[in-house]
C-alpha cells in the first residue's frame, strides 16, 4: 500500500458521504474515493475493489459501524478503519477495536490531512501502525491522551493538544476545539509528551511548540506565548524555563 490511496466512505446519509468524499478528493494523497450507504454495500465493494483505507460511520441502520469493523477485522489483511461520527462517546470502544483514527463530524480538512499523513507513514513502516494497536503486546496509544468531558472518557489526538495547564488539583488540556480534564498530573504529562514536541514553560503550563505562533517579550527575561487556535490565552514563560525555550526555538 503506497500513496496515493483509494478510500471507501461508508455512511447511510448521502450529504455526509458527499462532504467527506469532497474533502478526500482535495488531498494529493488520495487517488480515488468509493462510497457505500451501509454494511452490505460496503462488503460487496470490498469483494470487487482494492481499497487502502475505510472511513466508517458508526450509527447506521442494520449493522452499525462498530459491528462492521469487527467483521472486517477477521479478513486476512484488515484495512485501517477511521471512524467518522457526530458522537464522542464511542471513542473508547472504537480504539479497543484498533481503529486507525476517530474523526468527529463535521470533519475538518486539516484534521483529515493529519489522518492521511499518518497513513503515509504507516504505509512506509507497517510496524509503526502496530505500535499504536491496542491488540499488540504493548497496547499503549502513544498518539492519544485519555481525557474526561461531560462524564465521558475521550481519546484526544496528542497533536491536537495546544496547552496543558494546572486547574486546581487537576490538569486541563486545551485543543482548538475545547478544554478537557486529563487523567495525569502535570509532571507525568510532561514526561509523556516531552518526546512529542511539548515543553514545560512554567510551573503551571506545558505547551505544544508546533502551535506557537508568537513569542512576546514580557518583563525581567520572561515571555508570553501566543498559541494557534487559542490566541485568547497567552501562556507565560518563567525565567527558569526561558533559556530552554530560546534554545528550542532558536531565539
Amino acid at each position: 500500500m503506497e500513496p496515493p490511496f483509494r478510500a471507501l466512505v461508508v455512511d447511510d446519509e448521502a450529504p455526509a458521504r458527499g462532504e467527506l468524499k469532497y474533502l478526500l478528493k482535495q488531498s494529493p494523497r488520495v487517488k480515488d474515493v468509493l462510497e457505500a450507504e451501509g454494511a452490505s454495500q460496503c462488503m460487496d465493494l470490498l469483494a470487487d475493489q482494492a481499497v487502502d483505507i475505510l472511513f466508517l460511520d458508526i450509527r447506521m441502520p442494520g449493522m452499525d459501524g462498530l459491528q462492521l469493523s469487527q467483521v472486517l477485522a477477521q479478513l486476512p489483511n484488515p484495512l485501517p478503519v477511521v471512524f467518522v461520527t457526530a458522537f464522542e462517546g464511542h471513542a473508547i470502544e472504537a480504539f479497543q477495536l484498533a481503529a486507525f483514527d476517530y474523526l468527529l463530524k463535521p470533519v475538518r480538512a486539516d484534521r483529515l490531512n493529519l489522518t492521511l499523513e499518518r497513513l503515509v507513514l504507516s504505509s512506509r513502516d507497517p510496524a509503526a501502525r502496530l505500535k499504536g494497536d491496542p491488540r499488540t503486546e504493548h497496547g499503549a496509544l502513544e498518539d492519544r491522551l485519555a481525557v474526561t468531558h461531560r462524564g465521558q472518557i475521550l481519546l484526544v489526538p496528542v497533536e491536537d493538544i495546544r496547552i496543558a495547564e494546572v486547574d486546581g488539583d487537576r490538569v486541563a488540556v486545551i485543543t482548538h476545539e475545547g478544554r478537557y480534564l486529563a487523567r495525569l498530573r502535570l509532571h507525568d504529562l510532561e514526561e509523556r509528551l516531552s518526546r512529542q514536541g511539548f515543553m514545560r514553560v512554567h510551573r503551571h503550563y506545558i505547551v505544544n511548540l508546533r502551535h506557537v505562533t508568537n513569542v512576546e517579550c514580557f518583563f525581567n527575561s520572561t515571555y508570553l506565548l501566543r498559541i494557534e487556535g487559542v490566541a485568547d490565552l497567552p501562556v507565560p514563560v518563567s525565567r527558569r524555563h526561558g533559556p530552554q525555550l530560546r534554545s528550542a526555538l532558536g531565539l
